[in-house]
């Protein structure tokens, strides 16, 4: 009897080992691909890893980084390369505000001479005076119309045209390159046009004041007309300004906080509330 029972033991436990066995070879093929996803996502980690040639570590780390000269939408390269053409064409044209405030003061300077105030005409010294007045008016006019056309025949933008097509590289350093490069010749035309549209507006301003002293009151109009178009340049920014701010603008928006609103929980029993979240995204 105990033999028996030893017996019917043993094969019980042989027949269900068999079976163990078996439904874990079912399952075996259903862990390969459990296994290949696991060796896929170590093997992208690895890849993912900046592996720096020694020899090459500098272009490789840039290639690594990112910078807002590069993510910005228009380039400053583009930006030059499509206001380059206006550029050679009507560059003159584009400090239009300048040419009409130093026109006026002009016109103004010559309606005024020998036109002095009444009971003023015998006074010798007063004439010298007037003279003197009417034409540094004149004078400071013309200086702006060369001074205007000398700034617009430069051409800042096709000039740097010319550099950064030189920089044949597709690498990111040299694209880099190309795009600081063109931010600094969008820059200094600002820079400069931004302090000449205040020296224009003062110098005419001050002319034409000079003029109102000295003619008689039927030409006072026309010198307060030359005053009001003093302040053309300040009023409409000129081309080159306008690049510039609104390239610092877009730059700007690249690394901007997002902000927005919605409703949350502070906990699971409070009640819906709204807040105001302030989000960076890099």
């Amino acid at each position: 009897m105990k033999q028996r029972t030893i017996h019917f033991l043993v094969l019980t436990t042989f027949i269900f080992s068999q079976i163990t066995f078996a439904q874990a070879e079912k399952k075996a093929p259903a862990q390969e691909p459990v296994k290949k996803e696991v060796q896929k996502i170590e093997t992208s980690k690895k890849a993912e890893t900046l592996d720096l040639d020694p020899e090459h570590v500098e272009t490789q780390f840039l290639n690594s980084l990112d910078y807002p000269e590069l993510q910005v939408v228009p380039r400053a390269s583009e930006r030059i390369q499509m206001d380059g053409q206006m550029e050679a064409n009507n560059g003159y044209m584009m400090f239009w505000p300048f040419l009409v405030s130093s026109g006026t003061t002009m016109i103004v300077a010559l309606l005024s001479k020998n036109k002095f105030k009444a009971g003023k005409e015998d006074d010798e010294d007063f004439r010298r005076n007037a003279d003197f007045k009417v034409n540094a008016a004149a004078g400071l006019s013309a200086a702006w119309f060369g001074l205007t056309y000398f700034v617009s025949a430069s051409e800042p933008y096709n000039s740097t045209l010319q550099k950064i097509n030189s920089i044949k590289g597709r690498d990111k350093k040299s694209m880099l390159l190309r795009e600081r490069l063109s931010e600094e010749a969008m820059q200094k035309p600002a820079e400069l046009i931004k302090m000449l549209a205040y020296a224009s507006t003062i110098t005419n301003v001050i002319a034409a004041g000079g003029l109102m002293d000295v003619v008689s009151s039927d030409y006072n109009m026309y010198a307060s007309v030359a005053i009001l178009t003093a302040f053309l340049p300040l009023i409409f920014k000129n081309k080159y300004v306008e690049n510039y701010e609104k390239q610092l603008e877009y730059k700007r928006k690249i690394y901007a906080p997002v902000v927005y609103t919605d409703m949350y929980k502070a906990n699971a029993y409070a009640n819906l509330a709204p807040r105001l979240v302030l989000q960076w995204n890099y």
